[in-house]
């Protein structure tokens, strides 16, 4: 069992003071400790030391982790509380993996996680969630949340061309919506696309994917959650762009195992060197990396941090 195999034990959601611990320990570490344990969390993924240079899938900006402007954040104590009252939130009602809810907030909307207003956003322009008007019934949130949701003009995308039907949500949803919107894609959209590739054996195709994997996949659904149809003529690199999904992930893993002789293997997101030439998976790793990296640090604070009150 490595390092990253497990979830932290104790409570799901950090409290303020864990949280204000990670940001301390975190931020106040050399540059060199920083750096050793988010290569060490990359290595799992197949992410090369130093990680990539480039686009959204970046790990190090400015000789340090690019993590390191939200611990620096987590240390102040007016705003571990803030973000411990979000997470504390997200999952009693949404049920999704924390840690890769806070780093997918994080890159998406940087006060977002922060942010414990009742002003109405923009889930689009001012958070990256592009169809939660669309998806709200799917995401498994209670009325008493998205009552108070209201429905945005439909409008055209400048990356995609297509329309998106985002919402005008609470600022203190939008860590939650996150959350929920994670699990959804997963649960709704990577399970189906499985489903149809390996009918009765999808269920055991997730049971042997190792947790780093699963995360990889989960951030991957959130980020591209369809896909075209990959075409096995090609190579995965001349397919690599926009339209590479999880749908075409998962097709060219099964296309990889061949007729049935060996099994679909979900671990092949960490381990075929082709896929790392699709933006998409280079991202998720990332998102999954950073998540494995906080996990660390939350365990850690867990194992050092006096009891509540010890001193008093």
């Amino acid at each position: 069992m490595g390092i990253f195999d497990d979830t932290p034990s104790g409570d799901v959601a950090p409290t303020a003071r864990e949280i204000q611990a990670i940001g301390a320990h975190g931020s106040l570490a050399g540059v060199a400790h920083r750096t050793a344990l988010m290569n060490q969390a990359g290595q799992v993924l197949g992410i090369p030391p130093g990680g990539w240079h480039h686009g959204q899938s970046r790990l190090f900006e400015h000789r340090d982790i690019r993590l390191i402007w939200l611990l620096r954040r987590f240390a102040v104590r007016s705003v571990s509380e803030r973000v411990a009252a979000n997470l504390t939130r997200t999952a009693q009602v949404a049920g999704a993996d924390i840690m890769l809810t806070v780093v997918t907030t994080a890159r998406e909307s940087g006060s977002a996680l922060s942010d414990v207003s009742m002003r109405m956003i923009d889930s689009w322009n001012e958070g990256g969630l592009d169809f939660l008007w669309a998806e709200r019934d799917r995401l498994g949130l209670p009325k008493s949340i998205t009552h108070a949701w209201r429905r945005h003009d439909v409008m055209v995308s400048p990356e995609t061309h297509n329309p998106v039907a985002p919402a005008w949500i609470p600022a203190r949803d939008q860590t939650l919506a996150y959350a929920a919107q994670l699990r959804s894609s997963f649960d709704h959209q990577f399970r189906r696309h499985l489903t149809t590739l390996l009918g009765a054996q999808a269920d055991a195709a997730t049971a042997r994917a190792s947790r780093p994997a699963l995360l990889t996949w989960k951030a991957y659904s959130f980020l591209a959650p369809g896909g075209a149809p990959y075409d096995p003529a090609k190579t995965v690199a001349a397919q690599s762009g926009q339209p590479f999904g999880c749908r075409s992930a998962l097709m060219f893993l099964a296309n990889r195992a061949g007729s049935g002789k060996v099994p679909v293997d979900l671990n092949g997101i960490l381990t075929v060197p082709d896929l790392n030439h699709v933006e998409w998976v280079r991202s998720s790793k990332v998102r999954a990396a950073e998540a494995l990296f906080l996990e660390r640090l939350l365990t850690v604070t867990r194992e050092l941090l006096p009891p509540e009150g010890l001193y008093k």
